[in-house]
């Protein structure tokens, strides 16, 4: 009796998995909400009195491909700057009263940023302003015109990021090549 029922719940078993596959996901952790996913995005690079900046880890690119060859002097990376600063949050609010849900309020803007280690110059080519409930508010694309990275801003410690990103690369690149 014992191996008959085995033998079904054998059978039941292959024909469940042949169904649904195996979908296992083994963790002594909670799996991380997306507003946790979303968080750990994010590398937190300097705060001042206007708000808190940050990087996407994963967005570092290098731009320029030619031939296959990337441009290791041309580097684009998402950045994000959380509004912190009470009288700015405050025009920004009175600037984008009427596109603000309900209860939001400005939160922060992501701006898109290419680097060119070369020269020491950046440019911004997209930027998002966005509330609290992730209502886009503002969109604004440029052209792309590098201007010099201003001493002790943030566009030079992300540019240092950057240079940073590529003496890695460099140094695993040689390392991979011993």
């Amino acid at each position: 009796m014992l191996v008959a029922c085995l033998g079904t719940f054998t059978a039941q078993a292959e024909e469940a998995t042949k169904q649904e596959g195996l979908n296992w996901e083994i963790s002594m952790m909670p799996k991380a909400t997306a507003e946790e996913q979303e968080t750990a995005r994010w590398s937190i690079v300097v705060e001042n009195n206007l708000g808190v900046y940050a990087y996407d880890m994963d967005s570092l690119t290098f731009t320029k491909v030619e031939n296959g060859i990337a441009d290791k002097n041309i580097i684009t990376v998402l950045t994000k700057t959380v509004f912190t600063d009470k009288d700015t949050l405050k025009k920004l609010n009175a600037k984008y009263k009427d596109k603000l849900a309900k209860k939001e309020k400005v939160q922060y803007c992501e701006i898109l940023m290419t680097f060119n280690l070369a020269d020491k110059s950046y440019a911004v080519t997209t930027m998002d302003v966005f509330g609290s409930k992730k209502t886009l508010l503002q969109h604004s694309e440029k052209e792309l015109q590098f201007v010099p990275v201003p001493e002790g801003s943030f566009a030079e410690a992300m540019l240092e990021i950057c240079q940073k990103a590529v003496n890695d690369e460099a140094q695993m690149q040689t390392e991979a090549g011993k």
